[in-house]
């Protein structure tokens, strides 16, 4: 049972872990593009050295994830709350 506990707790961050990794990779990329002196390509996901492309937000580009990732995370410290108040419920 107390695998199952944190087995819960795991898939509810995975979709926040998903955004933070989604995100810290893009802005690397973005940043190591315009270092080199090129325009990034969002729609493309790589550095254009020929034209520029104009920024679209991550928050447009990746809308679902963002919103999943909040719920998910809402339910997580919901989640961890509720076992912290069960714990102390139950072996005080």
């Amino acid at each position: 049972m107390k695998y199952t506990r944190w087995t819960i707790l795991a898939v509810l961050l995975a979709a926040p872990m998903i955004l933070a990794v989604s995100y810290t990779r893009e802005f690397l990329a973005v940043d190591s593009a315009l270092d080199s002196g090129a325009s990034y390509d969002y729609q493309a996901g790589r550095a254009d050295f020929i034209q520029n492309h104009p920024r679209i937000p991550f928050s447009k580009r990746h809308g679902t994830l963002l919103t999943v990732s909040s719920w998910s995370l809402l339910a997580a410290v919901v989640y961890g709350c509720g076992l912290i108040i069960w714990k102390e419920r139950t072996h005080a």
